[in-house]
């Protein structure tokens, strides 16, 4: 009877060891990849003496509880439809789970900005790229490469190229640096020109590499001293402007000055601009920085943003009026970050409380709206309960990646989603796969914008750094600019129509 007693505890401990047995990181259950760098992974809560075996049908290999998979075998492995993971310790499986392998091809690079969070230090920060298929990550642009370790902001590929680029740079000796192709020299310009408060800095290639729309912002930093929130960017004045690459101009795209428009984007075929937008509420827009500042925090847990779309002709450089494509002011909640499916179908967004900064909200998810149906829903298989923002689709349309701050609520990290275009779903997200899985852990920077490529850049963080020194030169106010803003003026009275 005593050795029943002792017995039956000691079963029970196992049996909850047992049940406590996961992957970190969370590797299990996923669809991945073909080209993917090897998930390695660590096992928790398995005795050391546990066995993993990754297995495809066709071939196994065993390891030990710290998962490192060897190139040849992960290439081997993922040449069938699925693989299997199991963990034993003995004759008790642990764990066992299935991964499945897609048809479809991840983008091979993904590029994003390495930074401290910016209310403490943007003296070190850059533009890297990673190499999905490895571990080989390489920098493309740092600001310790410039004279004063300027702030380097939002980079953007055209259509996944990596030598149609664009990013900016602040404060001292800013500018936006532009190149169009593998042969372009590059150009830096300052946008700040007309009617133009400052330089464009949020930016949306048009898929003909013709123009670029930017967002024009003034924003500013707020700190909480009670709440589950650490900062609010507030957005103290915004407009968007029309960049044509062909003759080097500018154009203004919205004629209300008391329209907060950012975050532009494009749909596929070029002829629809999505952007997010929001009326402050004040009767006019201060000229004076601190009365601006003032009414923006005020007035900031008010200031909500709506998906707007205008619909865009080439030819005459002109916008149709905004049409609101998505309401959510009027329910105290505020859209950001639309992006296009490049099938033209599907637009993921964040929502969260107010503003356009949503990477900072930890009530931030992202949603999927259907532009053929007009239906949305939030993107429950990819959010947590923290903070997700910054997404990105791959070229082929079949992968995601966004940033999360799930794991400590402190950095965005880098996660990938498989997605299915005919059913608007995504599989389960996991993080961006590291030699060591412990590196996440240890990298105190956020990944900060990420976007995907389809080859690495062939330009060297020298040949970047030559241009980024050089001062910028304005952009030319377009001679068509007044004709331009008459022509959208008499569109907007025409009667709105729906575009994807």
């Amino acid at each position: 009877m005593t050795r029943i007693r002792l017995v039956l505890p000691l079963l029970l401990a196992v049996a909850a060891l047992h049940g406590a047995v996961t992957l970190r990181p969370d590797y299990a259950g996923l669809t991945i990849p073909p080209n993917i760098a090897p998930l390695n992974f660590d096992v928790q809560g398995a005795p050391a003496s546990a066995t993993v075996t990754l297995a495809n049908g066709t071939l196994a290999h065993d390891f030990p509880v710290h998962v490192r998979i060897p190139a040849d075998f992960w290439r081997a492995l993922l040449q069938a439809p699925a693989y299997t993971i199991t963990v034993r310790d003995g004759d008790a499986t642990l764990l066992c789970a299935t991964n499945t392998v897609a048809k479809q091809a991840i983008d091979p690079v993904l590029a994003y900005r390495l930074i401290p969070p910016s209310y403490e230090n943007y003296q070190r920060m850059g533009l890297w790229w990673r190499d999905l298929t490895t571990f080989a990550e390489h920098p493309l642009f740092t600001n310790l490469q410039t004279s004063n370790t300027q702030c380097v902001n939002c980079h953007s590929f055209r259509n996944g190229n990596p030598d149609a680029l664009l990013f900016h740079l602040r404060a001292e000796n800013p500018g936006t640096l532009i190149y169009t192709g593998k042969d372009d020299p590059g150009r830096k310009r300052n946008f700040k020109v007309g009617p133009f408060f400052a330089s464009g800095v949020y930016p949306a290639w048009h898929p003909s590499g013709d123009f670029a729309a930017f967002s024009v912002n003034d924003t500013m930093q707020v700190f909480y001293y009670a709440n589950r929130d650490k900062i609010e960017v507030l957005d103290t004045r915004s407009d968007m402007l029309l960049y044509d690459l062909r003759d080097d101009s500018v154009i203004p795209v919205e004629t209300n000055p008391l329209l907060f428009d950012c975050f532009p984007a494009w749909s596929p075929d070029g002829k629809t601009l999505y952007s997010t937008a929001a009326e402050p509420g004040f009767p006019s827009i201060p000229d004076d920085k601190e009365e601006r500042s003032r009414q923006a925090i005020q007035g900031y847990t008010n200031l909500c943003y709506n998906l707007i779309a205008r619909d865009f002709d080439p030819a005459r450089r002109t916008f149709s009026k905004p049409r609101v494509v998505l309401n959510v002011a009027d329910s105290h909640r505020s859209v950001t970050l639309p992006r296009v499916s490049p099938d033209g179908r599907w637009l993921v967004f964040s929502l969260g409380p107010q503003g356009v900064f949503h990477v900072w909200h930890k009530a931030s998810d992202l949603w999927i709206l259907d532009l053929q149906k007009r239906t949305f829903r939030p993107l429950d298989e990819l959010n947590s309960p923290d903070a997700e923002s910054y997404h990105a689709f791959s070229s082929n349309g079949a992968w995601m990646v966004f940033s999360s701050r799930r794991d400590d609520g402190a950095y965005t990290r880098p996660y990938i989603a498989h997605f299915d275009p005919a059913s608007g779903r995504f599989g389960k997200p996991f993080i961006l796969p590291q030699k060591d899985p412990a590196h996440h852990d240890r990298r105190i920077l956020s990944y900060n914008v990420p976007e995907f490529a389809k080859a690495p850049p062939s330009r060297t963080p020298r040949d970047l750094r030559r241009l980024a020194n050089q001062s910028a030169r304005d952009a030319t106010l377009a001679r068509d600019a007044t004709l331009a803003r008459d022509a959208t003026l008499a569109r907007d009275a025409a009667p709105p129509h729906d575009a994807h």
